[in-house]
């Protein structure tokens, strides 16, 4: 940070952190936005100059480089332009200071929008109010109302109260049509990425307005904007994120300006220890790509791309495999001990708000860094813990309950402010909270800063990130709900974690009832038309609205319907669909109602009406499975309609047409690049039309997006592979991810043995193939040892391949561990485990003969023959005699080569023998083992009577079947041999 850049200002500080300004006037625009009072900041002077509300004359904007708003051609589009000449005007008047102002009413702004689609209640301003007064008049929305209208006798006050359209639409309102053609139109303008956004989106002028103000700024007002008001940066990123949550999936270049916005904003926050820790918010996962795409085609593959050979399971697997819950965090809270207490707060605010970014992106190593840093900025300490407890009423003992401990580095004065209604559980078995033993822990009662409960959800929801939806999952996070819904604080904080609550308890068949309720509580407190009186306000609902991942009005309300959907309310949930708007969900439903009739008439219906809406071209194409409709909804888009090219391209993947689904999805990720799903069948369908270099980029960008991908892994190195030796280094580091989250493929464990063997790395090849037949051994028995691959690795360390190169000293290191590896995999994994194949057998015999372990050797031919001679069809199956003869005569050929040699054996010391008034076992069997004594013993001092031995009974076996055939020949002919010796 260079000594000339400025850091935020007291004011801008307090403002972000939605505090009371200290020392500034009650009428300032900074203390109006802080208190809630956004009707004031957007009738204020800044306000009139910059949207030219003033302005009922053509006169006025006669010297300015924009359109004139008295023409009746006058659109949505136009408006960017007219701000933007009344921005510099107003700056050119009232000097560059001005832009601190223009900064708050941007901000405004997106308070504003998200007051009426977030967290209510409804902002009494029109939007197009604060126009000039040509445009008010013919956008001016028709239904604003001081109070709602009276209701039926015996109606449900927040049922007939309920938005048509989500918006302030009260029962018998309509919209007019220049008003409705205007919010299609902003509403068309908050896409991205060709992806579109949520149609029925109540006052998407107030966002716009938030983005002329914040995001777009002219070029040239840019660097006096940033010495005068950088806080302006921040509001920009918040603003983006909102409309991000407006598209249907998240935009790629949204997210990229959100983390520059937040990456200039780093600039200007005073140093402190995070400033070292991150010295960029570039992506984590980004970070974790093992080959650029970029150069991948061109690059070498050189040594470093190869780690060392060390059996992954005692490297990563472990680490990584274990659910990532961290059972104590402190975070190195204590590096920020000399920071002061407000640099902290705007530092853990700034740290946690990246991390929701990310969190909201599905990027959880990203969200978990910036958390847990933001959880150092605060000072919170926090540790999962047990305790004794009861959960049902009929309990008789005690099992031990995960409690969350918690304590803030600040002292909390407990308020408790207006919240929403918790609902009960009033359930006959389960108990209402959790029943300790004893009483619980002061740190799991006490009161909590707002900032850290906010953490404790962001952690909660990395928890559900980073792990499989299964019940485990849902144990660990209820913690973190509890602990944030013991002492209500915070209208959205409070909100937040019900919210979570009703989720974790909708998959249960006791608390289901509950969650629903609780939900649909939630929805309605928000979409009533007039906040009770006993209710939080404006500025306490948007206080810390953007650390959390508050969903909009709409999305709760479509949770609902997904909720009742599961519970088989489908016509309740129908409703909700059908007047939100969400037809995808809308022919699911009629689908399980078996009426896709209907639905198909209700498509085309608002087809007639909206025929330029490429959304719902491609829902009546994914009812009618007709690819024209698709074709048709790309085309009315202008071709930037991205989920138009994956429908298509799924129809043609799914039918075989490979080379035209490639064609669809590049299409489909060049518009839009994040969306993970298009990248993995892009690459599926290029393998099958073997275009290798596009299937590597497209899995490389699936395994960026979400690293714990493991058949994108696999993939990916199924896919290097196949360009050739160059690219086996960056197969292996492929294979090497995959492992971590596909230990039970024995797939994946066979080709990363593979290509450990050809890259040289035997340690790993001899740990891959135990996890094979660990994984296979039980259902396919010999079949699981894949004896090429044994011979060749056998072969490797014989020959001395595996440590070539090496000094003599290394050399023998590497031997003797990679001997003392083989060893175990013989006799752990095979020996143990696998007695009735003979070829295994043969293979274990080659290496305890290079081991010069002749005894163990001659041992492994005998199990080998006796695995075939101990066969009933040995006795009238001619291929089976044959095998029997060829192992029987391999048995006494080895007989006669090692029977008379020597080997080095251990026996027990006389002294040392256990007896009975010694109690047998005064000597344990290590020190035995020291103490035994080496003699020399012959490998086998009566092999001609076992040679002969066996080939009597394998002649008797076959004399009466087989007399005279080539192979009994064989068997007298060595017999007579013998006897002759």
């Amino acid at each position: 940070m260079s000594q000339d850049t400025p850091l935020l200002s007291q004011t801008e500080r307090s403002v972000l952190l939605g505090q009371s300004v200290a020392g500034a006037d009650d009428a300032s625009l900074a203390a109006l936005l802080v208190q809630g009072s956004y009707e004031e900041v957007l009738r204020s002077g800044t306000a009139k100059a910059v949207f030219g509300t003033d302005i009922d004359d053509g006169a006025a904007v006669d010297g300015l480089d924009a359109p004139s708003p008295f023409g009746p051609e006058f659109a949505a589009a136009d408006i960017r332009p007219l701000v933007a000449a009344l921005v510099r005007h107003h700056v050119k008047e009232a000097g560059p200071a001005a832009w601190a102002s223009i900064t708050l009413v941007g901000a405004c702004c997106l308070h504003a929008f998200v007051e009426t689609n977030w967290t209510g209640p409804d902002l009494r301003v029109d939007p197009a109010s604060l126009l000039p007064k040509p445009l008010a008049a013919r956008w001016q929305e028709s239904f604003i109302t001081v109070a709602p209208l009276e209701l039926p006798e015996g109606a449900d006050k927040h049922e007939i109260g309920r938005r048509e359209q989500m918006g302030r639409v009260y029962l018998g309102a309509e919209q007019s049509e220049q008003r409705a053609r205007l919010d299609r139109e902003l509403v068309k303008l908050m896409e991205a990425d060709g992806e579109e956004a949520y149609g029925l989106t109540p006052r998407p002028l107030y966002l716009y307005l938030a983005r002329l103000l914040l995001v777009d700024i002219p070029s040239e007002c840019l660097a006096e904007r940033d010495a005068e008001a950088p806080s302006g940066h921040w509001w920009a990123a918040r603003m983006l994120l909102i409309q991000q949550s407006l598209l249907d999936y998240p935009a790629q270049s949204l997210l990229d300006q959100i983390v520059e916005h937040l990456d200039q904003v780093r600039k200007y926050l005073p140093r402190s220890p995070a400033s070292d820790a991150l010295k960029s918010v570039r992506s984590a996962d980004e970070q974790t790509q093992v080959v650029p795409t970029d150069d991948m085609d061109d690059k070498p593959v050189t040594d470093d791309m190869v780690v060392d050979d060390e059996p992954i399971e005692s490297k990563e697997l472990a680490a990584e495999t274990i659910t990532q819950v961290p059972e104590s965090e402190t975070a190195g809270s204590s590096l920020w001990d000399t920071v002061s207490v407000m640099d902290r707060e705007l530092w853990a605010r700034y740290l946690l708000e990246l991390g929701v970014v990310y969190s909201q992106h599905s990027m959880p190593l990203d969200a978990k860094r910036h958390i847990v840093q933001a959880q150092a900025a605060s000072g919170l300490q926090w540790q999962m813990s047990g305790a004794k407890g009861k959960r049902t009423r009929f309990q008789t003992f005690d099992i031990t309950q995960l409690v969350l401990l918690a304590r803030s580095a600040q002292r909390v004065d407990s308020e408790h402010n207006a919240v929403p209604e918790a609902m009960d559980l009033n359930d006959d078995m389960l108990l209402e909270n959790i029943e300790f033993t004893e009483s619980s822990p002061e740190l799991a009662r006490q009161d909590l800063q707002i900032m850290d409960k906010c953490i404790l959800l962001a952690f909660c929801l990395n928890v559900q990130n980073e792990n499989p939806a299964h019940g485990l999952t849902t144990e660990q996070m209820m913690p973190f709900v509890t602990r944030v819904l013991q002492q209500p604080s915070n209208w959205s904080v409070y909100t937040m974690a019900l919210l979570l609550r009703s989720r974790l308890e909708a998959h249960k068949t006791r608390t289901v009832e509950r969650a629903t309720l609780q939900l649909q509580q939630l929805v309605d407190q928000i979409t009533r038309q007039l906040p009770e009186s006993d209710e939080a306000g404006a500025a306490e609902r948007l206080q810390y609205v953007f650390g959390l991942s508050l969903p909009s009005q709409w999305a709760m309300e479509c949770e609902l319907a997904h909720m009742f959907m599961s519970l088989g309310v489908i016509r309740s949930a129908l409703d909700i669909f059908e007047r939100l708007h969400m037809w995808d969900d809308v022919i699911s439903c009629y689908t399980l109602l078996g009426q896709t009739e209907v639905a198909e008439r209700i498509v085309r219906r608002e087809l007639d009406a909206n025929p330029d809406r490429p959304k719902l071209w491609c829902v009546l194409g994914d009812l009618k499975r007709d690819p024209e409709l698709w074709r048709r909804a790309w085309e009315v888009s202008g071709q930037r309609f991205a989920r138009a090219m994956r429908s298509l391209g799924a129809y043609h993947f799914k039918n075989g047409e490979y080379a035209e689904a490639v064609e669809c999805y590049e299409k489909a990720v060049q518009l839009n690049p994040m969306y993970e799903n298009s990248w993995y069948v892009l690459g599926c369908a290029a393998m099958k039309t073997e275009q290798w270099p596009t299937a590597a980029k497209a899995f490389l960008r699936v395994v960026s997006i979400d690293e714990n991908n493991g058949e994108s892994w696999n993939n990916l190195a199924t896919v290097y592979l196949r360009m050739g030796a160059e690219c086996q280094a960056r197969a292996y580091h492929a294979l090497r991810e995959a492992i971590k989250y596909m230990q039970g493929s024995w797939q994946v464990w066979s080709n990363y043995m593979q290509v450990a063997m050809s890259l040289g790395l035997v340690s790993t090849a001899i740990h891959a193939l135990g996890r094979v037949i660990d994984l296979r051994v039980a259902k396919v028995g010999p079949e699981s040892v894949d004896l090429d691959a044994l011979r060749a690795i056998v072969g490797m360390v014989a020959r001395g391949a595996a440590f070539k190169g090496m000094d003599e000293g290394e050399a023998q290191r590497k031997e003797q561990r990679l001997t003392e590896q083989l060893d175990q995999l013989f006799t752990k994994k095979i020996e143990a485990r696998i007695t009735s194949s003979a070829p295994v057998w043969r293979a274990m015999a080659d290496y305890w003969f290079w081991r010069r372990d002749f005894r163990h050797c001659l041992d492994c031919y005998v199990k080998a023959y006796r695995c075939i001679s101990q066969m009933p069809q040995v006795a009238y199956a001619p291929p089976v005699f044959k095998d029997a003869v060829d192992a029987a005569l391999d048995l006494v050929s080895m007989y006669e080569n090692l029977g008379d040699k020597t080997q080095v054996v251990r026996v027990p010391a006389a002294d040392q023998q256990p007896t009975a008034e010694a109690g047998g076992d005064s000597t344990a069997p290590e020190e035995a083992e020291r103490k035994a004594a080496a003699v020399e013993q012959p490998v086998c001092a009566d092999w001609r009577h076992q040679s002969k031995m066996l080939l009597r009974g394998l002649i008797g076996k076959g004399k009466e079947a087989f007399d005279g055939s080539p192979e009994y020949a064989r068997l007298t002919a060595a017999l007579s041999e013998l006897r002759q010796a």
